[in-house]
């Protein structure tokens, strides 16, 4: 995939296109896409990333559930898939539409906003975040958001028993609670 990326950066760089877009009077932007997915990847998913301590802020997700929302869409929808389009041009890559998604969801930006980092037009971020939220939903709502079973429900009380609230099932006011806000007699 690199050397594919690599050689559509070169032939980007010494091949002027010669036509307006397929509508008459309107010009191609060159977003220069391939540049910009390994600018990506040498930012956030390479070995020695530059900003690899600082991927869970960025994105508000660990790494490890960036990688299996990436794979699962991958899986999901072939639109997550590099390929190229009819004049060979190399499109954007699975991980430009992937990291587009969940950064517009973490800072509530607009689908323009990208444009300067990903090079992505509105149009190809506001598609790459429905298709993102149909695949988060059809391929991970199923195993994760399902009915609690027996042997879960167990587990939970066993939880909840050890942390001193015995019979407390799923309440969020008292599953995270801080001593620190407590009034002094209650502390401990």
């Amino acid at each position: 995939m690199m050397q594919a990326v690599l050689e559509d950066v070169k032939r980007a760089e010494e091949h002027v296109l010669n036509f307006k877009g397929s509508i008459k009077g309107h010009r191609v932007v060159n977003r220069n896409r391939a540049r910009r997915h390994l600018i990506l990847m040498d930012d956030y998913f390479a070995k020695d990333a530059l900003f690899a301590d600082h991927f869970r802020p960025c994105f508000w997700i660990r790494k490890t559930v960036f990688d299996r929302l990436y794979h699962g869409a991958r899986s999901y929808d072939d639109y997550f898939v590099l390929k190229k389009d009819v004049v060979e041009t190399i499109g954007f890559s699975g991980y430009q539409k992937c990291t587009a998604a969940p950064r517009m969801l973490a800072y509530g930006t607009a689908a323009d906003s990208w444009d300067e980092y990903l090079q992505m037009s509105k149009s190809t971020c506001g598609d790459a975040m429905v298709r993102f939220a149909t695949v988060v939903v059809e391929v991970f709502v199923p195993p994760y958001l399902r009915e609690p079973t027996v042997a879960d429900t167990e587990r939970l009380l066993t939880i909840s028993e050890a942390r001193g609230w015995p019979g407390l099932l799923g309440s969020l006011d008292f599953m995270q609670w801080k001593w620190r806000n407590c009034s002094k007699a209650l502390q401990g």
